[in-house]
């Protein structure tokens, strides 16, 4: 007997979190200087993304040289009262 819609179990897996990440990459002896937003639940997984994004934007090269800067969880601490009367949607 299948189960309805009502009965699955959905596995609630960890979060997504946002990750801020600035990096430097040297290849062919040549410094690219990237900030970026990752997704991950862990810091693992959005290792896992950085290394993911490098392969793609630097695909024709067999070296990548990769020195992460900062990697940190961003945070939703936006003080709207710094926008007061400056901006207009």
């Amino acid at each position: 007997m299948e189960e309805s819609w009502d009965e699955v179990a959905w596995e609630s897996e960890g979060q997504m979190k946002e990750w801020y990440v600035e990096y430097i990459a040297i290849v062919n002896e040549q410094k690219y200087h990237h900030m970026t937003i990752l997704y991950g639940e862990d810091i693992e997984e959005a290792q896992r993304s950085l290394l993911h994004e490098v392969r793609r934007a630097y695909s024709s090269t067999d070296r990548i040289d990769i020195t992460v800067v900062k990697m940190k969880e961003t945070g939703n601490d936006s003080n709207d009262d710094l926008f007061e009367g400056i901006f207009v949607p």
